[in-house]
């Protein structure tokens, strides 16, 4: 029993010290990191997964992760690597050690049990939502120990990111049938948007250039920029409460402005102007992405036709009816939180 509690500690110093140790020839473990779901509401749980392959007389691990911590709080770590055989012991794991933005998880088996061969799951973190927003979780570096005390770090580039989502929330103007409205639930719950006062949405009401940069901002969490002033002709135009986000967007280099040097916050954008911003944000290619099938893609400003058409090859917009783009009428709210949904969906 004593020898056994004395490797098992020793084990467990190694992972918890970082001992140097000697590497094995063996080909290197590799790690995927996964969530039991897309998106966790205020105050719920969610479970995110540490996998391996190649395990090669894996005896025990340390597993360090990197989170937001202002969207997500950590609330357990459990060891995940399964017994050999019904004879073998349950080995012993340390309480996750949380330091600023980062958690320590280390568990070890006990005595002579032998090492974990293959594909293993090896801890699971429950996390608890703390406030609406995109989280990620990283591994930030894993170290496998052996039965002859090696081991092997790694610093795998792995990530999984969710969505922290408010409560569900109903509009009186969105009914069953609308066709954004799934959309506009959800982009209620990430906080990108909200609803009026009266308990409405106005899904088809105009959305202004301000609106849907802020909008985009948010959805996004664009850092805000240093310096919240443009160089817009117009920038006394621009709100206080969009300022933020539209230098956040010029700095970025997503927002242009017109020839005139002005911003013209409070005019409608259009779908042209939306689609184009849109495809900056992502940065998608815009070379040799197509001919444009729509009806009137005649009518489409030389300016947007190779945005539209990378957008339209990406998935992120469609026609509006008889197959036209209607690229200079004004988009609703229903169509830029579409837009941006999908936006969001495609960076993943």
């Amino acid at each position: 029993m004593l020898r056994k509690w004395f490797l098992s500690a020793l084990v467990l110093g190694m992972l918890l010290a970082g001992l140097p140790a000697a590497l094995m020839s063996a080909a290197a473990a590799s790690y995927e990191i996964s969530a039991d779901q897309t998106s966790v509401g205020v105050n719920k749980a969610l479970t995110v997964t540490v996998k391996a392959t190649e395990l090669k007389n894996v005896y025990g691990y340390e597993i360090v992760l990197s989170y937001d911590t202002t969207k997500l709080s950590l609330q357990s770590a459990n060891n995940l690597l399964p017994k050999n055989s019904a004879a073998e012991q349950n080995g012993f794991a340390i309480s996750p050690i949380k330091s600023g933005n980062k958690v320590t998880f280390a568990y070890t088996k006990v005595g002579s049990a032998t090492g974990s061969e293959g594909s293993k799951a090896l801890a699971a973190f429950t996390f608890g939502g703390l406030s609406a927003g995109k989280a990620s979780v990283k591994i930030e570096s894993v170290k496998l120990v052996r039965t002859d005390l090696t081991s092997e770090k790694q610093t795998p580039d792995k990530s999984v990111q969710v969505y922290v989502v408010n409560a569900s929330r109903e509009f009186t103007d969105v009914t069953a049938g609308f066709w954004a409205r799934d959309a506009i639930t959800r982009a209620a719950q990430m906080g990108f948007v909200n609803g009026y006062p009266d308990g409405t949405f106005k899904p088809l009401k105009q959305v202004t250039r301000a609106e849907f940069v802020t909008m985009l901002a948010r959805a996004l969490e664009l850092p805000v920029a240093e310096q919240q002033d443009t160089d817009f002709k117009d920038n006394e135009r621009i709100g206080n409460w969009a300022k933020p986000s539209i230098a956040s967007g010029v700095a970025a280099g997503w927002i242009k402005g017109f020839e005139d040097g002005t911003f013209r916050p409070d005019l409608p954008i259009t779908r042209a102007e939306m689609t184009v911003i849109v495809v900056r944000a992502l940065k998608l290619d815009t070379v040799q992405t197509g001919q444009l099938a729509f009806a009137d893609a005649a009518s489409i400003p030389s300016w947007a036709k190779d945005a539209v058409a990378a957008a339209v090859k990406a998935g992120l917009v469609n026609g509006r009816g008889s197959n036209k783009f209607v690229p200079e009428d004004s988009a609703n709210r229903a169509e830029a939180v579409t837009l941006i949904l999908r936006m969001v969906d495609e960076r993943k």
